[in-house]
């Protein structure tokens, strides 16, 4: 049965109010894949997806005498699993919009699942990103100076910093701000951005890597609704018009205890590419610190 409550349904909104700062993110740092549906593919627990990820010297800019894109390196399908991300809460009486108050309903139904999947994608994120390989070329000393932040952008001859993000853990994040302020520099990412000569500078309090150079294309991003197959009370999926992001919404009845449970069912997915350190392969540049 598709989604009939008054409360739920103008929940929508509100909810993807919740995600969209973490879609920002996403969209920075990398390109997405949000369909609601994967075609001729069952998506079990523990299935791998794939998604695909280029290359950062895969891509060459159009070439207008051959009206052509060349290709100076390989595009390849890289593989990532797709974690199943369930959040609801619990809804007492019988009736979801008279036996609780409807606002409320709204509000908490918006504010625990939208933050819940934002949470969890920068979860995803960071957890990508420590998983790559340390560089031993790429480093900062121990009490890193605004000159030593400067370098990151043109670190390697490879990578655009204009098309790269500088990710940073909270520690070094706040020392970078530091050193901005005591430089009587604007310290706001914007003005720290432009300083380092990054698209972005984005603060990740929790990742355990100091810093992460992040190419647009070495990180990609996947989401699905599973499929609904169980018998609940209400049912439906709905879109995000800007981003495109699924989101599929069930409820279901405990009549035993005169409860109904509300879900936001995802999957949700990050798959990373990691530079090497002798530059064969050019991804994500996890900074070392300097010995």
């Amino acid at each position: 049965m598709a989604l009939q409550s008054p409360a739920l349904t103008l929940s929508i909104d509100a909810l993807f109010g919740n995600v969209k700062p973490s879609l920002d993110l996403i969209r920075a740092l990398g390109p997405t894949d949000f369909a609601a549906e994967a075609p001729g593919m069952d998506i079990k627990p523990g299935a791998t997806i794939k998604t695909m990820l280029s290359t950062v010297g895969a891509a060459a800019p159009f070439n207008e005498e051959s009206n052509n894109y060349l290709t100076g390196g390989n595009t390849e399908w890289a593989t990532l699993t797709a974690m199943h991300y369930l959040q609801g809460f619990d809804l007492k009486g019988v009736n979801i919009d008279e036996g609780v108050n409807a606002s409320r309903v709204k509000q908490l139904f918006s504010m625990r699942c939208g933050t819940g999947i934002a949470m969890a994608a920068v979860a995803a994120i960071k957890k990508a990103l420590d998983g790559c390989t340390a560089s031993t070329s790429v480093t900062l000393p121990a009490t890193a100076t605004i000159k030593d932040y400067d370098s990151l952008a043109h670190a390697k001859d490879w990578y655009d910093p204009q098309q790269c993000c500088l990710v940073l853990n909270g520690a070094e994040y706040a020392n970078l701000k530091a050193i901005m302020h005591a430089e009587h520099i604007s310290a706001t990412p914007e003005a720290m951005a432009q300083e380092l000569g990054f698209k972005k500078v984005i603060a990740a309090s929790g990742m355990t890597a100091r810093a992460a150079i992040v190419p647009y294309g070495s990180l990609g991003f996947i989401a699905r609704v599973p499929e609904l197959v169980a018998d609940y009370d209400e049912e439906g999926v709905e879109t995000d018009p800007d981003s495109g992001l699924a989101i599929g919404i069930v409820v279901a009845s405990e009549q035993r205890i005169n409860r109904k449970v509300v879900n936001g069912d995802l999957w949700f997915g990050c798959a990373a590419v990691s530079a090497s350190n002798d530059d064969k392969v050019k991804g994500i540049i996890k900074v070392g610190t300097a010995s």
